[in-house]
């Protein structure tokens, strides 16, 4: 896990523009630099009872998967975020099952780790159950991670005057025509989209997501 970066779950907001989107916002751990998710309702609702935030006596599927690897002593390890493709981020849960005793021979068996893919609201949910870390990639953060100082978000240049981040925030964004966005490169369209969503500027969002599909 050297090599990848710890994140931790900073806030899970509701859009009061858009209806159902909710934008899960983690950060590593200077909190400067935060990874903004888009999910939906109801992996939102699941993170935010497994933190505390909301009605205790509902269930989720995912508590259903905690008491069941519970029972059968698998644990999770840890939560990678390892791809971003147009826009959307591939997870895998890292799963280990407890030592057992090998009892003809009185000592431990070690057992061997298990990767399995997952939505990356779901390997989330999981992970705030299972009290296990979330990892990203270095190459994740540089093309979606958004800048943040004293509660503003920067661009990597660290323009910040209030006139630099008015204009790359909010109305750079809105200022972007079709043909800016096919002149981007799939990096900076990926980061242009997660600050989009940061702003809730959703109109220009689903213009980026387009180009993005394009692409394929």
């Amino acid at each position: 896990m050297d090599q990848l970066i710890r994140l931790t779950i900073r806030g899970i907001s509701l859009s009061q523009i858009q209806s159902g989107i909710y934008v899960l916002l983690l950060e590593e751990e200077s909190g400067r630099i935060k990874l903004p998710i888009i999910i939906e309702s109801l992996q939102a609702q699941s993170i935010a009872s497994a933190l505390g935030k909301k009605d205790p006596s509902r269930s989720f599927t995912h508590d259903l998967f905690f008491s069941f690897s519970k029972k059968f002593h698998i644990r999770l390890k840890a939560v990678v975020i390892y791809k971003l493709v147009n826009g959307i981020f591939f997870s895998y849960l890292l799963l280990e099952e407890e030592n057992d005793i090998d009892i003809e021979k009185g000592k431990k068996i070690d057992k061997k780790e298990q990767k399995i893919d997952s939505k990356t609201s779901d390997a989330i949910a999981l992970a705030v159950r299972f009290q296990s870390p979330i990892y990203t990639t270095k190459e994740i953060f540089d093309k979606a991670g958004i800048y943040f100082e004293n509660g503003f978000s920067l661009n990597k240049e660290n323009e910040t005057s209030e006139k630099g981040i008015e204009k790359n925030n909010l109305l750079f964004f809105k200022e972007k025509s079709q043909q800016d966005l096919e002149n981007m490169t799939e990096k900076d369209l990926n980061a242009l989209l997660n600050h989009a969503v940061v702003h809730e500027c959703y109109e220009l969002a689903a213009r980026i997501k387009k180009e993005l599909d394009r692409r394929e």
